[in-house]
């Protein structure tokens, strides 16, 4: 059977939401914001495949790269499928472990797996930092604290209109932080970009900005996903000392007040990055989503 990829297009949110509403464990690597924010830039594509409940997904620029499909996992079938879609041989990136569990049993040998830990998503107690309660977690209170002392400011959410104003906020934000040098700040701003002009058009989408005085400090935009709540972006001004920590706080304790029903936030991946991986494991993760690369030979 040849699959039929097309281009990930915002048209397609209401079919693609069908897949991902089926998918075991949802890695931040195929939320539709991500995969269709950053579209233009890694040319991302979808072949939704009736037969079997599943969405293939692949990435075409620079290289082509398949991805694991989203929907249905919970099948007996993966061999035929996968022999009948790519052939005998074949290679696939992002693949999250409890897909590959699954892959595992029906494969066994058949499969070469190298652990990709860079992509590896951090998972924490959404509760915990939330409030950053107890002496584990005193020091990031006391710089919440400091901000709030410091500085007289006011949370909203982000609404489409708001949207406009974090829309400028982050092109200043990248302008401050030397974006064009870094290929992976480009892409991301174009991302975040598409995805603030296009805010009503996302379902599930969640965002919180922090104001001191008339001008934005923080922002950050989240997505929910049942009992857990994604973090895709966090950015703060270098004016205001700590505003990382209190668009965190505020953003998940909001989160919280609207939807009791979260356990978990997701604050993706460190891509292997020394201080970025300090950072998030100093907010003591519960757990991951672990990703990883498989050759499969059948």
């Amino acid at each position: 059977m040849r699959l039929e990829f097309k281009d990930i297009d915002i048209d397609h949110v209401k079919t693609y939401m069908q897949h991902w509403s089926q998918t075991d464990q949802r890695a931040s690597d195929y939320s539709f914001p991500i995969l269709w924010g950053w579209a233009s830039d890694y040319g991302y594509q979808s072949a939704p495949d009736k037969e079997t409940d599943l969405c293939w997904i692949r990435q075409t620029v620079p290289g082509l790269y398949n991805l694991a499909p989203i929907g249905r996992w919970h099948r007996d079938d993966w061999a035929h499928l996968i022999e009948e879609r790519y052939g005998k041989n074949s290679e696939f990136y992002l693949v999250p472990e409890r897909l590959l569990d699954i892959w595992r049993a029906q494969f066994g040998g058949s499969m070469e797996i190298e652990e990709d830990r860079g992509n590896w998503e951090y998972l924490y107690n959404i509760k915990d930092l939330a409030t950053l309660s107890g002496n584990r977690y005193m020091k990031k209170r006391n710089r919440v604290n400091q901000f709030r002392r410091t500085y007289d400011y006011t949370y909203k959410k982000i609404t489409n209109e708001i949207a406009a104003e974090v829309t400028d906020f982050q092109q200043s934000w990248c302008q401050a932080n030397n974006c064009a040098e870094t290929p992976g700040l480009v892409q991301e701003n174009h991302g975040i970009q598409r995805i603030l002009q296009n805010w009503d058009r996302i379902p599930h989408l969640r965002g919180g900005v922090i104001f001191v005085g008339e001008e934005i400090a923080a922002y950050t935009i989240g997505e929910l996903a049942d009992d857990m709540l994604v973090v895709h972006f966090e950015k703060a001004s270098l004016e205001y000392n700590a505003g990382y920590q209190a668009i965190n706080k505020e953003f998940l304790s909001h989160m919280l007040e609207d939807h009791p029903e979260l356990k978990v936030v997701n604050r993706e991946e460190d891509m292997n990055d020394p201080g970025l991986r300090e950072a998030k494991m100093s907010y003591l993760p519960t757990g991951f989503i672990k990703k990883y690369h498989v050759k499969v030979s059948l």
